[in-house]
């Protein structure tokens, strides 16, 4: 069974090694290359420019198993079988754990100081909030909690967070945003301290309409906890190299 990755991610290379020291043959391939290979694995944000995935896809047998994390555009240059790794709820709770994680470890890194005592808004309710605000929480940090639907609105309460509405920010030291959505419009970005730090989370079209301010965090696990992060993916996959899934 040979098996080539597709990706510069940090996070990958240590796949690499797993899947090697596991006994599998494994690879990192460039996107140059056109090696003939059982499973193609690629990345969980799939960041290949539609000229390099084109130029990935254009030699691959049909018998060729894709793992990918974006099976939208790979489904446009192949027509074989094709597996989204990152859609599964474990695979997706555990890399909102680290996503937070890291995100904790980020913050250490711009304020160079704690967030014990420190006010933070965090935007949305989603699985890396929640996980988040729990350990922020745990830190010792005053959590306050912004969401649009109202289910969410009442589960902030419920796990013990303080529901705010988005003009809030302008009082805290730390706004995070994980709401892929523009909800920081700029009269409320106006508002918000200089001195305040601003971190997006979220993938495009982002939630600020102007991002001079903000910190774009993206792919925290992959730059911070890179060999925890290849571990989720390993967990995730190696069913399927094994044909148990």
């Amino acid at each position: 069974m040979i098996i080539n990755i597709v990706s510069s991610d940090k996070r990958y290379f240590y796949l690499n090694k797993m899947l090697n020291d596991s006994g599998y043959c494994s690879k990192i391939a460039s996107s140059e290359e056109n090696v003939k290979c059982d499973f193609l694995i690629l990345s969980v944000k799939n960041d290949l420019s539609e000229e390099e995935l084109k130029r990935v896809l254009s030699g691959i047998n049909e018998k060729t198993v894709i793992l990918c994390g974006n099976d939208k555009r790979v489904n446009e240059f192949f027509s074989g079988k094709i597996i989204n790794y990152a859609k599964g709820e474990e695979f997706l709770l555990a890399n909102a754990n680290l996503t937070a994680e890291a995100t904790i470890s980020y913050i250490h890194n711009i304020t160079v100081s704690s967030v014990e005592g420190k006010r933070i808004f965090v935007s949305g309710y989603g699985r890396i909030s929640k996980k988040l605000c729990h350990k922020l929480k745990g830190l010792g940090a005053f959590v306050f909690v912004y969401a649009r639907r109202k289910e969410a609105q009442e589960q902030i309460i419920v796990d013990g967070y303080t529901y705010v509405p988005i003009s809030f920010c302008k009082s805290c030291d730390i706004i995070i945003n994980t709401v892929p959505s523009v909800i920081f419009t700029n009269d409320i970005i106006s508002t918000i301290s200089k001195d305040a730090e601003i971190i997006e989370l979220a993938s495009a079209p982002y939630g600020f309409e102007n991002t001079d301010r903000v910190k774009f965090a993206s792919g925290l696990p992959g730059r911070i906890l890179p060999i925890s992060a290849a571990r989720v993916i390993f967990d995730t996959i190696v069913p399927y190299l094994s044909g148990k899934d």
